[in-house]
């Protein structure tokens, strides 16, 4: 039944596209729109809500009245913030997730920290792909921030150093996916993509180990 609802929305939203000509693109993505907000309130699976993240439709997530589907994952083992297309996405899934969860900043840090079958958290998704604008909201109220920030606070050299090498073994290993590559790793393989500099930056400033 799941199959069938999503189905039936791929083919609503094609026929949509195909029916309406060229001039008419903008009216066409105004019907997409709201195709999309009218399926995401009835929501008969999380399906919905990982289409209207894929694709960017905040106004589609805006309507999302079922919480449960916040935490849903795909067969893959993505959440919502995994499949987010950008920074405005993740804002407007953290937003639903305020509006419906009684301990929404549990909630998110759950999201943010959640791994797929490939062993990624979101912001390891994320750069993995070549994305980088939502680096920031991916990477405060993780794990990996709190490793690093840990390492920080023991990196003086001197009696702490054994305490701090300890440490960063620590982050290192928050800091990987299951093929073995740092998060920083996979920033610097796609030093080419846009914003993916600032990242590697960031990395060299507060934890050049994981590069």
């Amino acid at each position: 039944m799941k199959k069938f609802f999503f189905l039936l929305l791929v083919m609503m939203l094609i026929v949509t596209v195909q029916g309406v000509a060229a001039p008419n693109a903008a009216v066409a993505g105004s019907r997409r729109v709201e195709i999309m907000r009218r399926y995401v309130q009835k929501m008969p699976s999380a399906q919905a809500l990982f289409l209207a993240a894929q694709e960017g439709n905040v106004e589609a997530i805006g309507t999302l009245t079922r919480a449960d589907f916040l935490q849903a994952t795909d067969k893959f083992g993505n959440n919502c913030f995994h499949l987010a297309k950008n920074a405005d996405t993740v804002q407007a899934l953290a937003a639903a997730v305020r509006r419906l969860e009684k301990d929404p900043t549990a909630v998110i840090n759950h999201l943010r920290n959640q791994r797929n079958n490939m062993g990624e958290t979101p912001l390891m998704y994320h750069v993995n792909y070549g994305k980088a604008d939502a680096f920031r909201l991916l990477y405060e109220g993780t794990e990996l921030a709190a490793a690093v920030r840990e390492v920080s606070r023991v990196d003086k050299g001197g009696a702490l150093k054994h305490s701090a090498d300890i440490k960063k073994g620590v982050a290192l290993a928050i800091s990987r996916d299951n093929s073995g590559r740092t998060v920083a790793q996979a920033a610097l393989a796609n030093i080419d993509k846009p914003g993916m500099q600032s990242i590697v930056n960031f990395f060299e400033r507060t934890a050049p180990y994981l590069l």
